[in-house]
This record gives structure tokens, sequence and C-alpha cells, in this order.
């Protein structure tokens, strides 16, 4: 069988040397320009199979459409890299690059050597595609305000045919056509089946692995909950986390697995860290009644900019408690900003002044607050020094 070949475009090297216009490049791909009218279209460089005659497989496309008028694909093919116009002969790179050139030219020049068209396509059979050189046109359509995006393109040049494993009567004659085109759908579900298979080893990296395989790696480490993490703070923390679980159990192997949650140290306050105040009375029920619950029992304070929403904190509980030791209870204690009373306040933690705000009843009375009515009182006397210098 022959070797696999195929061309990716997933970089911004990929589109810079092909055409564009109203066509931006971005992290993922291409998208089409905020300030565009309606379209935008992008031509590719010429892709070279290194074979005259060259049958193309497939195109496998990843994007972010919004039904089939939204994008288009056209596929060229030529076994030549030259093409004659006007009486001269030019390279198809400098046609497809020249800016000069209109693009109505371009698409003349271009029609005699169209293979295929395809709306919004994901995975596409080039059948017709035959020939050394292969470029392709994008089109990009705005639908209701919104752009489409191209993220990932795999061109395959040619594939290993099941066809040269049958008897050679199926391998001539009218059959190949229909034959190869329709043993090429499965060979293209075989061609995915061993790249994965292929790159199963990159799997293993938490910084490369799927989404998806991302929260099997964290069970095979004792992370039950691994779906309940932000994407990026799991793969920082499955990255170490070997090392890591030697530890486990530890203080600092708590104070890591919060701290990565959450993106910043947290705080333990342990038991016997409030005994150290028994000879100051009033201090010490203080600190009984706010913190203290037993000799194994350790309280975790957190900032709420830390965990902002319900949902964060609710996972951040559950973490804690499944890496907690077994003869420790922990709690966790969200620290909200600003000096509240009945809330202990922290000096460069949680020690922060806040606006008030009006508070409602039932949205029929209303308590002002202090600052509200500051406020108001100033507005007013301003209202009244303006009208004394009228009426003088």
């Amino acid at each position: 069988m022959d070797q696999l070949r195929y061309f990716v475009f997933n970089k911004k090297k990929d589109y810079e040397s092909g055409y564009r216009k109203d066509i931006r490049i971005t992290k993922q791909g291409l998208a089409l320009e905020e300030g565009a009218e309606d379209s935008g279209i992008f031509i590719s460089r010429l892709l070279d199979s290194g074979e005259e005659g060259n049958q193309w497989h497939r195109a496998v496309i990843e994007s972010e459409g919004y039904g089939d008028d939204s994008i288009r694909f056209y596929f060229y093919c030529s076994d030549d890299s030259q093409v004659s116009a006007e009486g001269r002969t030019c390279p198809w790179e400098e046609v497809i690059g020249d800016r000069e050139i209109s693009l109505e030219k371009k698409h003349q020049m271009m029609e005699p050597f169209l293979v295929h068209v395809a709306a919004n396509p994901q995975d596409i059979m080039l059948y017709h595609a035959r020939g050394r050189y292969l470029w392709m046109e994008i089109q990009l359509f705005c639908q209701a305000g919104f752009l489409p995006e191209i993220h990932h393109m795999k061109l395959y040049a040619g594939n290993r045919s099941f066809l040269s494993y049958l008897p050679m009567i199926y391998q001539t004659g009218g059959r190949e056509d229909f034959l190869g085109r329709f043993l090429g759908m499965f060979e293209a579900v075989y061609q995915d089946l061993e790249e994965r298979i292929a790159g199963s080893a990159r799997q293993l990296d938490p910084m490369a692995a799927d989404p998806e395989f991302l929260r099997w790696l964290a069970k095979w480490v004792g992370i039950s909950n691994g779906h309940l993490w932000q994407e990026e703070r799991l793969r920082i923390l499955l990255e170490g986390i070997v090392k890591k679980n030697l530890i486990r159990g530890t203080r600092e192997y708590m104070e890591h697995m919060i701290g990565t949650f959450t993106g910043e140290r947290p705080f333990f306050l342990e038991y016997g860290e409030i005994e150290q105040y028994r000879g100051n009375d009033r201090a010490y029920q203080s600190l009984i009644q706010s913190y203290a619950h037993g000799p194994y029992e350790v309280n975790v304070l957190v900032r709420e900019q830390a965990v902002p929403s319900l949902r964060e904190q609710y996972a951040l509980k559950k973490m804690i408690e499944d890496i907690q030791p077994a003869h420790i209870r922990m709690h966790l204690i969200i620290l909200r900003p600003g000096i509240y009373l009945g809330q202990n306040v922290y000096a460069g933690v949680n020690s922060m002044l806040v606006a008030y705000e009006h508070a409602n009843l039932n949205g029929v009375a209303a308590i002002p607050s202090m600052v509200g009515m500051a406020e108001t009182g100033a507005e007013e006397e301003k209202k009244d020094e303006e009208f004394e210098k009228l009426s003088i």
C-alpha cells in the first residue's frame, strides 16, 4: 500500500499564502470580516500531490456554519502548474495571489478546472478531482448577523485503495469508476480509525488530549468530578498530578488542588491555630463560634472572586469532599468582599469598602442607604443654590 498523503490547513501560514477578500485569519482558521457587507472569498495556494493524473481522495473540514447557504467550497484540479490566458502563460500561484487581477477574471480562468462544488461540507469525497495540483475557493456568507468560520481542513492526496486487493477483473473496465467510488466511503472510515489509533498516545498527554478524553484521565488519577473543572485548569492539574499523588492527604496536596481549581492560594484554619488564643477569653470565644468545630476539622477559606458562581462553589465543595483525608472533615467558607456584620474580615483578603444599594421589600417598600440619602441631599442643596442665583 502507498503511504497516505495529505495536506493540513491549521495555522496562520497556511492561509497567508492564498488570496483573501473580506476574510480575516483567526487563531482557529478563517472567518468573515466583521466589516464585510455580506460575503468574503478565500482562494488557497496550489497543493502539489507530486504525481500527474493523481486521484484525490477526500476533504475533511471543521467549520462553524449557519445553514448550507453560509459556506461554499469550490475545488479545482489540473496537471499543469501554469495557465494560458490572453496570449501568455502565467503560474497559477501568481494568478491566485495577484490582486491586480479582478476576482471575475480569476473565476473566468479557473472555471474550466472546476471539479467539485459543495455547500457547507464536513467530509466530501473528491471523486472527480484528478490531476497533480488541487486548489480550492471558499466563500463565506453572513447569515442573520452570524459570521461563519473555518477551523481546520485536511485534504487527502491519495488513499490506500481497497480496489487493489480485489481480482484484476474488478480493477478494469467500466466497473472501476463505480466500485472505486463505492469502496472509497469505507476507506474513509478506516482512515479515520487508523489515524485515531496512531494518535492514541497523544491522548495520554493532558495538554494535548481531546476534551472528552480529559475526563477519563482525571478518573485514572482519582479525580471523580473532572467534568466540574474548567478545561484549562484541569489540564494544568493533570500535568503534574502523578508527583502530587505521592503526598495525597497532606495539607500541601490540598492547597495544590484547591489553588489550581480557584486560580489562587486558599487559606486554611485548623483547630490548633485557634487554641493559641485560649488565654484571651473574648477572642477565643469569638473564634470558637466562627470557626472551631473540633480537633479533626479544618476550615478552607476562599475568596468569592475566585469562585463567583454557585456552580463553581458547588464544584469546589465536591472536590474538597473527595480529597479530604479519611479522618478529617473540611468546611468550605466563601469570603465575600466587603465589611459586613457577622462576617470575619481579613486584612488584604476581603477587607474592602463596597457601595451599598437600596434594599427592596417585596418590590413595594424600599430602605434607602446612607450613601443614597447623602447623594440625594447634595443634589437638592445644589438645586436650591442654583434657584437662589436665578432669583437674584
